[in-house]
């Protein structure tokens, strides 16, 4: 759930939903606003804030702020221009849908991006490097773009497993190697058989990268490290999930590449020598742009 959700519905008195009510008016405007002028506008004290943010489970009133500023400029950055859910409408011309999904697909990758911090990539990247396998969960689609992770993973010679049905999801994780890490994908964070599946491999002190949204959710809890991806989709009332496909897979790739290039030389080498001689019965192309010289 985002701040601005929780702030709606949190149990507050009548002098706390009067500074909740501020906050949310003004949103970004409150950055350069002290403690005292942001009480004094809402008509409240400073404990008033303070109280606000305990409520919110940060332990004081800037923590709350800082936290509610970050994701306010992230809803108001990027798919200015575009509706994630409905991004064209009945009438369009072929050729507009095109490049509306085109602008769609990017801009996910660009948010994405956004979102994504040096510290923790390279948290999540070390996480897999050491590890002796690596156990993929998910569900419905987010299982079928995993799978070109997998792919990938498997020809620089990393195992990469991934259950296929999703009842023995939790059974999978119970069955994890104790070296292994694990990989767990969900828009939500609340998928019940993740989070499940999540807090076995916890149990077992099997490390877990966590790729979810960017509010807080039982399954953000329960990672080692949290990687978000574009949070602009409701759950229901949207084409498809086009921009939550791209920003998964986004990530993934980035996984795939950052771990490729800690040893790059003997995985391009690796990967070379694998696809020359798995690829041996394909025909030659006649497109001399992509035909290998060697």
């Amino acid at each position: 759930m985002l701040i601005r959700e929780r702030l709606e519905t949190c149990d507050f008195s009548n002098s706390e939903r009067a500074v909740v009510a501020f906050i949310l008016e003004k949103k970004l405007e409150i950055r350069d606003m002290t403690t005292k002028e942001i009480a004094r506008e809402a008509f409240a004290s400073p404990s008033t804030l303070v109280r606000v943010a305990q409520k919110m489970g940060f332990s004081g009133w800037n923590g709350l702020k800082e936290a509610f500023l970050k994701e306010e400029g992230y809803l108001g950055s990027h798919f200015q221009d575009i509706d994630a859910n409905l991004p064209f409408q009945r009438g369009d011309p072929i050729m507009s849908i095109a490049g509306k999904i085109a602008s769609l697909r990017k801009e996910a990758i660009d948010d994405t991006r956004a979102l994504l911090h040096h510290d923790d990539l390279q948290k999540a990247v070390l996480m897999l490097k050491k590890a002796s396998s690596i156990g993929v969960y998910a569900a419905s689609n987010n299982l079928i773009i995993a799978r070109e992770f997998q792919h990938n993973m498997t020809r620089i010679g990393r195992k990469v497993e991934m259950c296929q049905l999703q009842g023995e999801v939790v059974f999978s994780a119970y069955q994890a190697e104790r070296t292994s890490c694990a990989i767990v994908i969900s828009y939500s964070g609340e998928t019940p058989i993740l989070i499940r599946a999540a807090q076995i491999l916890r149990e077992h002190h099997i490390p877990v990268i966590i790729i979810t949204n960017i509010g807080d959710s039982t399954l953000a809890r329960l990672g080692d490290q949290v990687l978000r991806i574009c949070t602009r989709e409701k759950q229901y009332s949207k084409i498809a999930t086009f921009t939550t496909d791209s920003s998964i897979a986004y990530l993934l790739d980035v996984l795939y590449s950052c771990l490729f290039a800690l040893d790059y030389e003997k995985n391009l080498q690796f990967k070379i020598d694998a696809a020359r001689a798995v690829e041996q019965g394909r025909g030659q192309t006649t497109v001399e742009i992509i035909r290998e010289t060697t």
